[in-house]
């Protein structure tokens, strides 16, 4: 039996304003908000669940007038993890077709359907993101990275709950090649707003995390 999250209810108030500003009120729109929420809320999540999804949402009205098209950002924010099986491959792909699915049946603009695809295609995090608007929706989906210590151990271990079927001399190997990748980079955020709040203490958290893993821990 599925029981819903404790802020269930305001996901999906925010779920029915962000239908308001696209004209879409009707029950279609409503039932598809539940079925996102119950999705987020699957199991095996233990990081990539309704919370993530709560803290991004959360991260867009910090940066609203920053942003070219906040409705475009928040309905790829929606979607991103909509699909997520750790297991298998393409959940960002699959996540993708989702949402252009769902949007193309609700007749929104196709060239906002393929911005918001596109968006979704970025949090792969297999490359830097194209100036504008991608840059935001990959920085708000990597602004975990930069919070304090307390909260970075626990993503850490949230992690590896979502990849507890994996053994350890493997995750291992292949947690400490995602820190690297990310280490590497000339910077994490591309946008000013979260390089100059979270720069420093994601490549501290990072670094911390790789180290730990150096060591046979877990950070």
């Amino acid at each position: 039996m599925w029981f819903a999250p404790a802020h269930y209810d305001e996901l999906l108030a925010r779920w029915e304003t962000l239908g308001a500003h696209l004209h879409q009120s009707g029950s279609a729109w409503s039932r598809e908000g539940k079925r996102l929420i119950r999705s987020w809320a699957r199991w095996p999540r233990r990081y990539h669940n309704t919370p993530h999804l709560r803290a991004c949402l959360r991260h867009v009205d910090d940066v609203r007038g920053q942003l070219d098209d906040a409705i475009a950002v928040e309905l790829a924010l929606w979607f991103h993890d909509a699909i997520y099986w750790p297991w298998r491959p393409l959940n960002e792909e699959k996540s993708a077709l989702w949402a252009e699915s769902f949007l193309r049946t609700a007749g929104l603009n196709p060239s906002l359907i393929a911005t918001i695809s596109s968006h979704i295609l970025d949090t792969r995090h297999q490359a830097v993101p194209s100036p504008g608007d991608a840059q935001w929706v990959v920085d708000i989906d990597l602004a975990i990275l930069g919070q304090g210590e307390a909260v970075y151990r626990q993503f850490e271990r949230d992690v590896r709950s979502e990849y507890r079927w994996v053994r350890w001399p493997r995750y291992v190997k292949g947690r400490s090649a995602v820190l690297q990748s990310f280490l590497d980079r000339p910077r994490i955020y591309s946008t000013p707003w979260f390089f100059e709040r979270y720069e420093a203490r994601a490549r501290s958290n990072l670094q911390a995390a790789l180290t730990a893993l150096s060591r046979n821990q877990l950070y």
